[in-house]
């Protein structure tokens, strides 16, 4: 299962990586064709939005799996032990809370735009959506395996 989790971490990486390149060339390519040649593609500023919505939801569990997301340390900075736990409990608790809203509703939202198409590059916009319920539900399972180790870290070995 680690070796799985391992390829799995990889490949998100690689697609961030991926479609952070492939969005930095577009929006480039279209600065240059407008300011040189006075046209741009049809497809570039759609596809590099619908690429920024893929590498925030694909980096999302990324950033969680390493404890990257913002937080109020100015709560936790001066707590420990048993306090810390809690804290650390309630917000695993209403973080999964979040997501899995996010990706219900997420999923509803595929589901309605599967008959809709992008305006300039024709595809289905459930192909640009679908990175929603992805995301958040990778995330989902991140924070409750760290909800998992919290609840049975000792309180006294919070720091």
């Amino acid at each position: 299962m680690a070796a799985f989790a391992a390829l799995f971490e990889k490949v998100l990486k690689a697609l961030v990586i991926i479609a952070n390149g492939l969005m930095l060339l577009l929006v480039f390519g279209q600065v240059i064709t407008r300011y040189c040649f006075g046209w741009t593609p049809y497809f570039g500023e759609e596809l590099a939005r619908y690429l920024f919505v893929w590498v925030v939801f694909l980096s999302l569990p990324l950033v969680a799996k390493h404890g990257g997301h913002m937080c109020i340390e100015t709560i936790t900075s001066r707590v420990k032990g048993a306090t810390l736990k809690t804290l650390n409990i309630l917000a695993d608790v209403f973080s999964i809370i979040f997501l899995g809203i996010m990706t219900w509703n997420g999923l509803l939202m595929v589901e309605r735009t599967s008959f809709q198409t992008s305006p300039a590059m024709m595809i289905p916009m459930s192909w640009v959506y679908i990175v929603i319920p992805f995301g958040c539900g990778v995330m989902f399972c991140y924070v409750a395996a760290n909800l998992v180790r919290v609840l049975k870290t000792p309180a006294s070995e919070m720091k």
